[in-house]
């Protein structure tokens, strides 16, 4: 650009052009060398001023290297297994959280379903029975998170009955999920009714829980959804046929039935479209 202007200089100092076009090769210099000017003066770019942070060191701790009590014996069988998964890496889609998550895999309850949907994808699951917040946040920071990039991980959540300060308990999690998977898109799996009120009770439940997460979710890379109301019957009531009540008369194989993965699968897939390709 040096050179063009230049050029431009000698041309006109020196007579090289016709008089009728020396005010309008004046001109032009001069506009070409504000904008040098104006350009001088931008801003080093973004990036070089928010250099990125590599992710945490990948830590394979099994079972055996836990805090003493922090892990149930199951809990811990299944990490020893889930960090075996996450090492082998190709995963898009990870799945965590407690019974519900796990039952993904049990053969009566949501195994047909995940083989004919999330099974069909690169998608691990890595929920289990006893999963406590210190738990699960343990796990992640010991080898669940490593050794893949995930497009999509899926938390489902706590009863907020036990979840009095959502912000004090998923903020670790979610902050250990954004270190460890930056690419990642997260969707938070509201915790599904489970027979103790009906659909007008649930409805109030259901807004209070939204409003009080609501501040850990920014639609941009953290996400919530709720898909409790396909849990009920036209008329209100709750549908065993989604999640079992113990305390029901006459049910037996309490907890989230086939029906309930058939709906989280439903519910999955516009995500799965838009996140995972």
């Amino acid at each position: 650009m040096t050179k063009m202007m230049a050029m431009w200089i000698t041309a006109i100092v020196g007579g090289l052009l016709p008089s009728r076009c020396r005010a309008f090769a004046a001109a032009a210099l001069l506009g070409l060398a504000l904008c040098c000017a104006a350009w001088a003066q931008q801003p080093e770019p973004l990036v070089t001023q928010t250099p990125r942070v590599a992710p945490p060191q990948a830590v394979w701790t099994p079972m055996s290297g836990a805090p003493a009590g922090l892990l149930t014996a199951l809990e811990g069988g299944h990490h020893d297994k889930f960090i075996e998964r996450a090492r082998a890496g190709d995963i898009d889609i990870v799945l965590f959280g407690t019974t519900d998550t796990e039952m993904w895999n049990w053969p009566d309850r949501g195994r047909s379903v995940w083989d004919r949907t999330l099974g069909l994808r690169k998608a691990a699951n890595f929920g289990s029975q006893g999963t406590r917040f210190e738990s699960l946040l343990w796990r992640m920071r010991n080898g669940e998170l490593d050794g893949y990039k995930a497009k999509l991980v899926v938390l489902q959540m706590w009863d907020p009955d036990v979840v009095p300060d959502p912000a004090t308990v998923y903020g670790p999690i979610l902050a250990e999920i954004r270190a460890r998977q930056p690419q990642a898109k997260i969707l938070l799996f509201a915790a599904v009714p489970r027979g103790k009120e009906d659909l007008a009770a649930w409805k109030v439940k259901s807004a209070a829980n939204a409003a009080s997460h609501a501040k850990l979710v920014d639609n941009q890379n953290i996400f919530y959804l709720d898909i409790g109301a396909r849990f009920f019957l036209p008329d209100g009531t709750h549908n065993q046929q989604m999640w079992r009540f113990a305390g029901f008369t006459g049910a037996d194989n309490p907890g989230a039935q086939k029906g309930a993965f058939e709906a989280w699968a439903e519910e999955l897939q516009p995500w799965l479209d838009r996140f995972v390709r």
